[in-house]
């Protein structure tokens, strides 16, 4: 019995020709399954189809804009003086923006981008390709909800906190003071009011408490 499944497994061995119409073309011997090799076989289709779907789901996900495999966002942000911008951001907070509605800074200061030294989110203006400068160029953003705000840390949305986009794991600083205290006060920082209320929230003391006259975290 032994001698005849030997002779079997060596028959299922063998190579096999296939008759073409040049000749024949002998093929490699393919090996015997065993049921550990066909379970083996099994797995691999399952973790190929696994795979295949969970691409698919993403590319379904990117094209239909469902959330969860998008790694850039667009959304409308406000800041303090009333200005609209339409945001482009990065879950790294990375943004890229485009006025839509209020008054626009006049001058070399025609670009925005975002300032987060402290607690509190500001759009500031800036040149073109430059980092945010002093803080009274810039502008607190203010919101109703987290996704009016841009996103950071790698999440979906920042967080929305008494109407302003914040951090709350972040401790208030003087930029944080200048833009509250500045908030209303119009675009720009050489009025004579933007001057005294610039001066007003750089003195905030330490740890930083916002000056009773300026708007409040």
């Amino acid at each position: 019995m032994a001698n005849n499944d030997a002779s079997i497994k060596h028959s299922v061995r063998a190579e096999k020709t296939r008759k073409f119409a040049g000749g024949s073309r002998a093929l490699p011997a393919l090996p015997a399954l065993t049921p550990r090799g066909v379970l083996a076989h099994a797995g691999r289709d399952r973790m190929r189809t696994l795979v295949f779907v969970a691409f698919s789901w993403c590319a379904l996900a990117m094209s239909t804009g469902i959330a969860g495999c998008k790694s850039v966002s667009e959304r409308p942000l406000t800041d303090t003086e009333g200005r609209t911008f339409s945001a482009r951001c990065e879950r790294s907070g990375a943004c890229k923006f485009t006025q839509t509605s209020g008054a626009r800074r006049e001058g070399a200061k025609s670009a925005q981008a975002l300032l987060q030294t402290g607690r509190l989110v500001g759009i500031c203006d800036v040149e073109p390709s430059q980092a945010p400068g002093a803080p009274s160029d810039c502008r607190a953003l203010v919101c109703q909800a987290d996704a009016d705000c841009p996103p950071g840390h790698g999440l979906k949305d920042g967080q929305c906190l008494n109407a302003l986009c914040s951090d709350p794991a972040q401790p208030l600083n003087s930029s944080d003071s200048v833009m509250l205290c500045l908030a209303g006060a119009g675009l720009g920082r050489d009025q004579p009011r933007q001057v005294e209320r610039f001066a007003l929230g750089l003195n905030c003391g330490s740890p930083c408490k916002v000056p009773a006259p300026c708007r409040q975290p």
